[in-house]
This record gives structure tokens, sequence and C-alpha cells, in this order.
């Protein structure tokens, strides 16, 4: 079996969208299962032989699969489309203009649906047929002229890169008309709330979806994140009348986003699409409803797939830019983009719209064209017939519990979580900390573990986040406290410990009434032990563990041991006595915060600041002083901004919260206490 490269969006994957833009045809309808990558990379067609699909496929030739008798595509709403397919969600804006116009034009001729994303309409995208606007949390360029243009309208709750935060157009892109839309001073950021703030329950979202159906005659749908509760919240969008649901994905494309929460936060589409088909038919609300299903999904087989898992139709976003020319440089959030399809509104480059228009004609036609075949193989006429056909699929290379999750059978077992070095493009350097900045990225195809390989088992945790069932805080407008009291009355203002490389990074600790490794190791009651060993059981401590103690051996990880201990603590009765410390290699705010979660009270956070102080031993006290404090303060707001996505306004509330985390690998869910995503 083959196996995937580092990056998702790899080179080979980039010259396959690119040739089935050129060609109208995929270079492979069907291919082997992989073991490793996502579940959707995992799983094979049960009794279908690949080469004799794809043998099958040059046989009849395009023109031979046109004239198969399948029907692939749908009813929406008023519109009946050609292949099931939602062209994400891309706003003017995000996009410089002329690839919003690209898209809706080639919707139209394709027989697919085009989201117009939030912040106003493209007046020349207005004028095409098949399109969805968006009814957004910043309501930005929203009136009752725009809300019934198109087919339908869309309420924005969340979306794949970024659950439980707003949406996030840098200042560098809002200029010229797209300021005008928007309603903002040229050059500031253009920052969408956390949640809508007319919707905090399944009731309030009730209420809008028929406002917006009185006011504007049109269906509407319901956006959101794949997240832990994303069945039930699949349910309650069924029960309000709308169309239908969209679910983005982990690893979802984005213009901009904070790069701590697209690696992080929510669970990935191959996860979520099957708990929500199996809720919505458990509860009655299945037939005649919508499940739009996206993230990272780049080819006909991948529809085809997350269509016999239970999705009605894909959204594509990503793979419709690479169609169009993008070269996956992850620099879209700057507004200078070298294909010149994120590029600010006024940069002189612009697309072609025709070759635009044509290549993605084309690369949809190949979906199509996959779809038609595959359906066929299965001896089916109408692909909506295979809406939720678990029983056609098998996995290679995955657990039980996991399998138990997505509703498929077990050809080979193993595991999910894939070890090794990180690559260059997925860890933020300490140097971005020290300008004071949050890091923002753009586009996806990063989930640590799963399409990227992991360096521990924290990396296979992902953080939940609130839409719907109860609201996002917003940290940009609403306090997030981060303050946390020892047992014996000692008060920190974060479970964030700078260990003592540097007086310059101690006094910068201290300024921040942070607390610092060698002063908790001062203390008369205070231990230090590797993981994997027990404090005396005679003695209330303060109980450092410390993954720098145990030499070359690996086991159990910190993280499994401050498990171990937090549950013992709570067995014995003294978990309210005993502050338990996580110390070792660690390197953001998301291991902080999953730690915090898993059990610990405090975390010291070493890797960013052992890089920094050899770097900056030569420099002047107040430049380190400067560039420590930075990056404890950004530690800090990604903590916050995790925090934030989630609901949860207190430390205190995070605390052995596991609750809070779900594990893409069984057995990590297995060794750490968590559930497994979709549980």
């Amino acid at each position: 079996m083959p196996s995937r490269g580092l990056e998702f969006w790899d080179r080979e994957k980039i010259e396959e969208i690119r040739y089935a833009a050129l060609k109208a045809v995929e270079k492979r309808a069907l291919s082997p299962p992989m073991r490793r990558g996502r579940i959707l990379d995992r799983l094979a067609i049960r009794d279908v032989r690949v080469d004799e699909v794809n043998d099958l496929a040059r046989k009849l030739g395009p023109e031979g699969i046109d004239r198969l008798d399948v029907d692939v595509g749908l009813e929406f709403g008023s519109v009946r489309l050609r292949v099931p397919i939602y062209l994400g969600d891309m706003s003017f804006g995000a996009l410089a203009g002329y690839p919003n116009i690209a898209l809706a034009a080639a919707a139209d001729i394709a027989g697919a649906v085009v989201g117009v994303g939030e912040g106003g309409l493209h007046p020349e995208v207005a004028k095409h047929r098949n399109i969805v606007v968006q009814w957004a949390s910043g309501r930005f360029g929203v009136d009752i002229d725009m809300l019934r243009k198109g087919v339908a309208v869309n309420i924005k709750i969340g979306q794949g890169a970024k659950p439980g935060i707003g949406g996030h157009l840098p200042g560098t892109k809002v200029v010229g008309i797209i300021a005008k839309l928007r309603k903002l001073p040229e050059g500031v950021e253009a920052l969408s709330p956390a949640p809508h703030h007319d919707i905090y329950s399944i009731e309030d979202l009730a209420q809008r979806v028929r406002m917006l159906m009185e006011a504007t005659g049109k269906p509407v749908l319901v956006k959101v994140a794949a997240t832990h509760q994303v069945g039930y919240v699949a349910v309650g969008v069924a029960r309000s009348n709308a169309m239908g649901v969209i679910i983005d994905g982990a690893g979802a494309g984005t213009g901009a986003t904070p790069q701590i929460v697209r690696d992080h936060v929510g669970i990935p589409i191959d996860y979520a699409v099957p708990v929500a088909d199996r809720l919505l038919r458990d509860n009655s609300v299945r037939d005649g409803f919508l499940v739009i299903g996206g993230g990272m999904i780049s080819s006909g087989q991948d529809v085809f797939k997350l269509v016999l898992l239970g999705a009605n139709m894909a959204m594509m976003s990503t793979a419709v830019l690479v169609a169009m020319g993008c070269i996956m440089c992850h620099q879209c959030n700057r507004g200078v983009c070298p294909a010149a399809l994120t590029s600010k509104v006024t940069a002189p480059r612009r697309i072609d719209v025709d070759v635009a228009v044509k290549r993605v004609v084309n690369f949809l036609k190949a979906i199509e064209r996959t779809l038609k075949l595959l359906t066929y193989v299965l001896g089916e006429d109408k692909l909506q017939k295979l809406v939720g056909r678990r029983e056609l699929l098998e996995a290679y290379s995955i657990d039980e519990r996991v399998a138990n999750v997505v509703g498929v059978d077990v050809a080979e077992y193993g595991p999910i979580a894939w070890y090794g070095d990180p690559p260059s493009n997925t860890p933020v350097t300490p140097e971005v900390y020290v300008q004071g900045k949050t890091p923002v990225v753009g586009m996806g195809g990063i989930v640590p573990g799963y399409t990227t390989p992991a360096e521990r088992p924290l990396d296979l945790l992902r953080i939940e986040a609130a839409q719907v069932t109860r609201p996002p805080v917003d940290p940009y407008r609403e306090e997030v406290s981060l303050r946390i009291k020892l047992h014996d009355g000692t008060v920190y203002e974060s479970p964030i410990v700078a260990p003592c490389y540097d007086k310059a990074l101690e006094d910068a600790a201290e300024a921040l009434g942070y607390a610092r490794e060698c002063e908790l190791l001062e203390r008369p009651d205070a231990i230090a032990v590797p993981p994997g060993t027990k404090p005396s059981e005679n003695h209330v401590f303060l109980v450092i563990v410390d993954e720098g103690l145990r030499g070359a051996r690996r086991r159990p990880w910190l993280e499994e041991w401050i498990v171990i201990l937090d549950e013992e603590y709570w067995r014995s009765g003294v978990r309210d006595e005993v502050t338990l410390v996580a110390a070792g290699d660690l390197r953001n705010g998301a291991d902080v915060y999953k730690l915090v979660a898993l059990g610990a009270d405090l975390v010291v956070v070493r890797r960013p600041f052992k890089y920094l102080s050899q770097k900056l031993r030569d420099k002047p006290y107040a430049e380190r002083f400067e560039a420590y404090l930075n990056t404890l303060i950004e530690l800090t707001w990604e903590l916050k901004l995790l925090m934030g996505a989630g609901g949860v306004t207190s430390v205190e509330s995070l605390n052995g919260n596991r609750w809070l985390l779900r594990s893409l690998d069984g057995h990590v869910a297995q060794s750490l206490g968590v559930k497994v995503a979709g549980e």
C-alpha cells in the first residue's frame, strides 16, 4: 500500500487536480487504501478491485462514461444540480474578486452550487443563478437585496479552519471596494464576533432559519464546524426547517486563521459525517435533509466515499483553487498571492476569468464522471441511493473504537496515529512569538498525527469548540480568566510556568505574575519525578512530573502519567491538596490547554524558551526581557483563543475537564482517558 507525504496538498495531489482541470477526467477513478492519512484514504469499497475500475474507466473513455444511465445529481432548492458539489464559501475579500466571478460562472455551467462567503456580494457574482449567499456573525455587507439573490441562504455558525472563533480578514486586504462593502476604514482588520449575538441556542437558530426563509423566500442552510457535538447540532438544524447542514471538517482551507486554532480545534470530516448521518436517522429527521461535508476533499473518490459515509454532497474549496492555479504557499492572509487568487482586490495582477472558468468546469466534469463510474460499478442508477451505505466500505489500519464511530468494518487493524518528524511548516517558530503577534496562516490540510506526523500522543487530541448549544467566548471582547490558586493559597495569573534559563526570562515571568520553575522547585513541599515514578505517599506534595528526568526512556509519556496521577489523587481524596505540574519539551498554548484539561494545574513550557535563550544569549538584557515577555504573552493568548473557542471562561473550568478533548486514535484515547472523536 502507498504512504502519504508530509503535506496533504502535496505535489502529487496538485498534479492530479491540474490534470483533471485540463482533461475533464481524473487520472485515477479509484486508488488502493493507505495505511496512514485520513480515514477516507484508508477506506476501500468492498468487493471492488481498484485495477478493474481504472481499466473500465480507460475502456469507456470520457464519452462512454457520460453515456452511462447514471444520475449523480440532486435537487437543491429550486435548481437541479448535475454534480453534488458545493464550492465552499470563499468571500469577496479573502479572494480577489475575479476568482469569485469565475467560481460563480463555473457553478452555473457545471451544474454545481457556490457559496459566496462573508463580506458582501460582488456585483458580477450577483448576476449568476447557482449562488448561496451567507449570513455570518459580522453581518458585513448584508442587506435584504443581497439575501434575496441566488438559490439559498447560508447561516454561518462556524468553519473547519477556525471553529469557535469569528471570521478574520487581515487589514492588508481591507482596501478599495472591500472596505466600502464592509463599512470599515482601509487597513482595519475585519474581525467577526465568535458567536452570533442573537443565536445562543438551537431554539434561537430555528427562529433565525424561519426568519430568513420568510424574508427571502429561499431555503436556508446552516454551516457549522465539525466538533464533538456536531451530530446533535445537525439534528437541531434539521428540526429548524433548514434545508440542510454544511459540516466543515478539521484541515479545511481558509484565507486567514490563528495557526493554533487551525492545527488543534475540531475533528476531521470523515469522523463527523457518519456520526451526523446516524443521529439524524435515529431521530427520524434524515429524509429530505441535506448533509454537505467538506474539509480536505480533493477528488471524485473522496466525494464518493463521503457519500457512502453519509453525506449527500461534498464541499470543495482548496481543490478548486488548485484547479485555478493555486501553488499552496500558505500565504493567503498576506494579500500578495503569486497565483493572483487571494491577492488584494487592488492588486494589478489578475487571473484570466475565462481560463479559470474552463479549468473549474473541467475539474467538476472530471468529478462528475468519476462519480458516475463508481455508482455504475456498484450497480446503482442514482448516487443518492448510496448515501449512508457504510456497509459497502471496509477500513485498513484502523482501530476498533474509531471503526465503531465511523461505522465501517475492519479489513486490517492498525493505529490511526502517525508519529515522526513534523514538517517544517507545522510548528510555530519562536521568532513569531517574539514579534508579539498571534501567528496567522492561510489554507489548510494540517491535522497533526493525521495528515502530518505527530511528535507525541498529545498531538492526537482535538479541542472542542462551542457552537449553537452554547456560545463561544470572544477573547478579543470578553474576559477569559487564567488565574489559578494553589492548594496553599498561592495565586498565579496563568497556568504557564517559565523555565529558569535566563534571569531576563525569570523577571518577565515575575512581571506577569507567572510561576517560575526554579521557584516551584525551591518549595519545601515540592518533589520532581519522571513519568512512571509515583511520589511518596507519606506527604502531600507540589508534584512536578518532569519528562526531562526520564533519560532515554520514552514511556510512559508525560501526558499519560499526568492522567494516572490525577485519577489516583482523586480516588485517594487528596486531589484538592496537591498541585500537579507537567514539565517538558512542550511547545505552545495547545500543549498547555491539553495538559490542563488532562489534569495538570501548571505547565512548564520549555521548547520556545530553550531556543530563545540560546539565540538571545549575547543580546542586551532589555532586548531579552522584551522577547521573553512577548513570548509569554503570545503563549497566553493562544491559550485564551483555545479556551474562548470552547466557551470556557476560566482555567478552573478547564482543569481536568477531559470532555473538552477527543482523540483521533483509539489507543491514545484509552491511555489518556478521553473519548474518540465522534463518540
